[in-house]
């Protein structure tokens, strides 16, 4: 299987949607499912931040050890999390999970 970006499971969605016939839709609150949205999307741009700032660590010479106590976890756990997404571009291994998130939300067909 494949991992796909957010933007191929919104274009599936959008695709999905042209589809859709309006009689066989009804009206749903997703106020909670919004939210879960909005609050991803910050978090990826905090792990974004964060992994900034502990790349600039490493580059001024800090230690697994004392990024690791800032983070409040392990100097292992941090360079385990951080050690890859400390080269520009790349992000934090528990990423992932977005991408496992929106298995759920793609569309059936």
């Amino acid at each position: 299987m494949t991992k796909k970006s957010l933007a191929e499971y919104t274009e599936a969605f959008e695709e999905w949607a042209e589809k859709v016939d309006a009689d066989d839709l009804r009206e749903a609150d997703t106020a909670s499912l919004r939210l879960i949205a909005d609050l991803v999307g910050r978090r990826l741009a905090v792990d974004d931040e964060l992994a900034a700032a502990v790349r600039a660590a490493r580059r001024d010479g800090r230690s697994w050890s004392a990024i690791g106590a800032m983070l409040g976890m392990s100097k292992q756990a941090a360079q385990q999390k951080y050690g890859q997404s400390a080269q520009p571009g790349r992000r934090p291994a528990a990423q992932t999970d977005v991408e496992a998130s929106a298995d759920a939300l793609q569309p059936s067909a």
